[in-house]
């Protein structure tokens, strides 16, 4: 049974669908461009077995993946933020926001053009809840999961035996 957890936001407008695109221009240079569109609801994922990706307890912000688990089923976008590099003029920036508007996501990947996807991210911001699920059923097994302390900094190996 493959597992996961699942990271709900407790406050609408908490989660946000990151990506960054890039493209390498016929001169060699690149050029990029980031969105961050905002939405009501919706969910986020990282695999059990990556449990080291879990926030630690009182983090204002949970990453989660975004080919993880069931979908993030993103409900009623309520913003959309973007960032350009500087060589790309202010017409193709505008042709880029009226594709993304018309395709959403599907046209990031699935569209015709040059650019490629260099991350992308869910992110979940606090206060938020996370429960183990199996990734099959989505029957959750542990709900509201404890998470861990952040551990005092050091400056010291982590396997260094303490004197």
């Amino acid at each position: 049974m493959s597992k996961v957890y699942c990271i709900k936001p407790l406050e609408k407008k908490s989660i946000v669908y990151h990506v960054e695109m890039y493209r390498e221009n016929p001169d060699g240079s690149i050029s990029w461009f980031n969105i961050d569109e905002t939405y009501r609801w919706g969910q986020g994922f990282i695999e059990e077995d990556m449990d080291c990706n879990l926030p630690w307890e009182g983090d204002p912000v949970a990453y989660a993946k975004t080919d993880c688990g069931w979908g993030c089923e993103f409900d009623d976008s309520v913003s959309v933020e973007w960032e350009f590099s500087e060589d790309i003029t202010p017409l193709e920036q505008q042709e880029l926001k009226e594709l993304y508007y018309e395709g959403g996501a599907g046209w990031l990947y699935d569209g015709e053009h040059d650019w490629q996807e260099e991350d992308a991210a869910v992110h979940i911001i606090a206060p938020y809840q996370v429960s183990l699920c199996d990734e099959l059923t989505g029957d959750v097994i542990e709900e509201n999961v404890k998470l861990k302390a952040r551990p005092e900094p050091s400056n010291s190996w982590p396997f260094t035996p303490k004197e």
